[in-house]
């Protein structure tokens, strides 16, 4: 049964969240920090997956405050049957669905019973990406990061630090001067994400930073100790945006 949703007005709001649990003491202790939040709107409370995937039917949502282990449909397949997804917190009792949790690209997971700090780091967490989503276009802001989840948790890495990817079975090495960062996505994913006039799929297995290039010979390039091959298939068009960027 789907309760009354409590409404919170203020006009300041950034996101708007619904809390699904089918407990009721859980549903109260989360709405009880929620109502804290200034940037938070509480448009509805839901006890069940079923419930919420039919309000989210009517309602426009931002964020999903969703325990996991619920009568009928879970909180995951819940996630596995949105077509537009808004960002997922988690919070359950269970440590067993993490890994899957964030293969399902949620915003943090929380282990119950949840503090006010905790729940305010990933609130945190996901203002930060709701406001990167939702940057006003007619502004025509220039994106120049991106964001993903490498080490169970939302990391943002600047273009000007990646000096290539890796593709790596189901999964993609982001390469930085520092440090590198295993994230669970597909090679085409990381070619639409990143920007075509800075960045270059010079091999099935490689997209590379042109600007990061050191020197290219024959079928490979160097970027920083780093050689990299170049496929047939992608070196006319390599040769053509170097030859662009030397002019």
């Amino acid at each position: 049964m789907i309760n009354p949703a409590y409404l919170w007005v203020n006009r300041k709001q950034l996101m708007k969240c619904i809390i699904i649990d089918d407990n009721p003491l859980a549903r109260l202790a989360v709405r009880n920090m929620v109502l804290q939040i200034e940037s938070l709107e509480l448009i509805g409370e839901l006890d069940s997956a079923t419930q919420a995937f039919n309000f989210l039917q009517k309602h426009d949502c931002d964020l999903l405050l969703l325990d996991i282990e619920m009568p009928g449909i879970s909180g995951l397949d819940l996630i596995k049957t949105l077509d537009h997804k808004p960002l997922v917190i988690l919070i359950t009792s269970k440590t067993d669905y993490a890994l899957e949790g964030y293969e399902l690209q949620v915003v943090d997971y929380l282990l119950k019973p949840v503090s006010f700090s905790r729940l305010l780091k990933a609130i945190a967490h996901a203002k930060e990406l709701y406001q990167w989503q939702h940057q006003d276009q007619r502004e025509e802001v220039k994106k120049d990061f991106l964001f993903v989840r490498a080490n169970n948790q939302m990391t943002r890495i600047d273009f000007d630090d990646i000096l290539f990817v890796e593709a790596m079975g189901d999964y993609v090495v982001f390469y930085t001067p520092e440090r590198k960062f295993v994230v669970h996505l597909t090679m085409k994913g990381v070619e639409e994400s990143l920007p075509e006039d800075r960045f270059l799929r010079v091999h099935r297995s490689y997209i590379v930073s042109l600007i990061k290039i050191d020197n290219m010979v024959q079928n490979s390039l160097q970027i920083n100790k780093h050689i990299i091959p170049v496929s047939e298939t992608y070196k006319n068009r390599l040769t053509k945006q170097m030859n662009t960027l030397s002019k």
